[in-house]
Formats: structure tokens, sequence, C-alpha cells
């Protein structure tokens, strides 16, 4: 079958239509153009005229008993030949004196990063968090957030989240997994516990992140009390323990070196987004922009100059974004960078051997 022969005589019909047509004429289809009688069948099928037009033998008291017919039927869908579950719903036997329908309250919070805090404050619907801002009397915050903390509070609200206790896949409760006895075979928290009681700890091992929480710390140092042999380890993923190991050769022990931006008139950044994805970012960003906002007063002089931000990096990052002067090399040339810095400031005896320019600018 050719579709080209079948196509023929439809085209040679419709050019001999359009030759008689005059104006301007909008279409959708060859089919339509032409005014094909099939095609017009089709719409008629598809699109009926007076289709929105009141039918004469209606009459508005008919239409009104259909409409609550079709209503009535409609909630039809919502019965169900077995009882509804019997819910208990009563009011509050003591009202608290805060919550107000359609007023939102506010709680001070914190959340970590990297072991270090940010003051936060969550806005609440009725028990329910739905927004998190920075709390402005917070000193690691000062009223701003991340994308990060912005986007916790989704996390409550995940429907992947477990929404209760299972063992081996089946729904169980809080009770049955700190039993004594084990349950299907799966031990469970006490008699686990038994049983490492017998081998001082020998196989017990505790995975966390930063622990900042004295309360925490206490509890953990019980456990470890009670089993000698069990471990305590600790992970993050942004952690910072290349900076720890450079604060042990310089000071002696790991100390958390913490930088005050509003003294600084030239800023050196080697591969570290400080802007971003460190703990105390938010305050680094608003003691920084600070230095950013020229004041020309008579008691401060110093205000009327900025800060100058360099930036050695082997990839774009928001700090490097800021930068009033940037420049890209390798990850692997980022050390030789440093060093021919310090030889320039008399550190070293090295001589300077690349980005001299550089080095003498900074």
């Amino acid at each position: 079958m050719n579709p080209r022969k079948d196509l023929s005589p439809k085209l040679a019909a419709w050019q001999e239509t359009l030759g008689v047509a005059r104006g301007k004429k909008y279409w959708r289809t060859l089919e339509e153009l032409a005014g094909d009688g099939a095609f017009q069948e089709m719409m008629r099928l598809e699109f009926p005229e007076q289709a929105d037009v009141w039918p004469d033998s209606l009459s508005r008291r008919r239409f009104l008993a259909l409409m609550g017919a079709s209503l009535a039927l409609a909630g039809l869908n919502g019965c169900s030949p077995k009882p509804a579950p019997s819910v208990n719903i009563v009011p509050y036997v003591r009202q608290p004196e805060d919550v107000v329908p359609g007023k939102p309250l506010f709680y001070a919070t914190a959340m970590t990063l990297g072991g270090g805090g940010v003051g936060l404050l969550v806005e609440n619907h009725l028990g329910r968090p739905t927004k998190i801002e920075g709390n402005p009397d917070h000193p690691a915050s000062l009223g701003a957030t991340s994308a990060m903390q912005q986007a916790s509070v989704l996390g409550l609200y995940d429907p992947d989240r477990s929404q209760n206790v299972t063992i081996l896949g089946q729904p169980s409760t809080w009770s049955a997994a700190l039993g004594e006895t084990p349950i299907q075979g799966v031990p469970s928290v006490r008699h686990g516990a038994l049983a490492q009681r017998a081998l001082r700890g020998r196989g017990l091992r505790l995975l966390m992140e930063t622990v900042v929480s004295p309360s925490l710390h206490y509890q953990i140092q019980q456990i470890l009390k009670a089993f000698p042999e069990a471990r305590w380890h600790q992970y993050e993923p942004l952690h910072a323990d290349a900076a720890h190991r450079a604060a042990r050769i310089a000071y002696g022990e790991p100390v958390n070196t913490i930088y005050d931006f509003r003294k600084a008139d030239v800023v050196l950044s080697l591969d570290s987004d400080f802007f971003t994805d460190q703990p105390g970012s938010l305050r680094y960003v608003a003691d920084f922009m600070s230095r950013r906002r020229v004041r020309t007063t008579v008691a401060s002089a110093a205000q009327a100059e900025m800060n100058r931000l360099y930036v050695v990096e082997p990839a774009v990052s928001c700090t490097g974004a800021k930068a009033d002067n940037r420049l890209a090399v390798r990850a692997s040339e980022i050390e030789g960078f440093a060093r021919a810095l310090a030889a320039r400031l008399g550190l070293f005896s090295e001589p300077a051997a690349a980005n001299t320019k550089w080095v003498q600018a900074i």
C-alpha cells in the first residue's frame, strides 16, 4: 500500500477547494483547512454544536432535582459495608494559653554542623514546625540561615521516614524492641545488652557524629564504663581532621580556629570556601560583609576603605565568586603557593618560585 497514491486524490481535491478561497483563514490541520467531510463529522461528534445551550424540555426544577441526585450518588463512594473506625475527638482539658489557630508560635533552638552550633527560630502552627529562620540574638547566626537549615524542616515530613518500629519488615512496638526476650529470632535491645555485659562490651560499637552536648557525653561515658571493651567512633562527612592536625602542629593541641573578619584588612583564602561549608560560616559572612560597607565618619576614618579578598582555589566557589582577585590553580599547586607566600613573609628561607606577582600583591 503506497500512502502517496492514497493521498493524491485528497491533495488534488484540497488544492481545488483552496484555489477559490479568499481572505485569511486559521487552521490546525489540512483536513480542517480543506473542509474535509470526514473531518467535519468527527468534529461534530467530538464537539457538538449548541452543547452549552439549555434544552427547552429541561425546566429549572428538573435541573435542580438531577443535580441533587448526582450529589447524593457521589456521596455513596464514601460509604462502606464495614463500619468506620471509632475516633474520639475531645477538646483540651486545659487549653494552652498561647495556642491560637492561625497564629504562629516561635521557639528558639539550635542545630549543629561539624561541632558548631547555629541558633535558630522555628515557626510553629498548632504544634507543627513550618519555617526556620536564624536567631538574631545568637552569635553564630545573627539572624541568618543557610540552605541546610532552611531545608531541615522538610525531614519532619519525609514520606519515606519510618512511622513506627519494625522487626524484619513487620510492624512492632517499642516495648517489644526493648524487651528481654528475642522476637522472631532477632535479639531485643535488652537481650543484646545482657549478652554484651558478659563479654564486657567486646562486640559493642557506637558510631556518632561530633557530640557537643554535655548530657549526651555523660551518657556515653556511663555506657563505656559499664562496657569497658566497647569502642566509641565519631564520623563527620564535613570533618576538620586536616585542620586539627595543622592546629596540633602549630599549637600543640587540636584547637578550633575562630576567625574575626571584622579586624582583617586583607583576607587570603587557600581553597577554603568559608562563606558556605564551614562551622561559623554565617557569622563569617556577616563579619566580612561589615567591612565591605564604606562609611566615612569623623570618629573612624578606617571605615572609609573596604577590605580586600584574595582567593586561590582549583574550582569556583561562593567565596571565589565574591573575591576581588581570584587565582585558579591545580589543587596540587596550593601548597607551593602557601610556601612561596611564607617565604615572602620571612617565615621560610625558600625562594618564591611561582606566582610572584600574586605573592607580592598579597
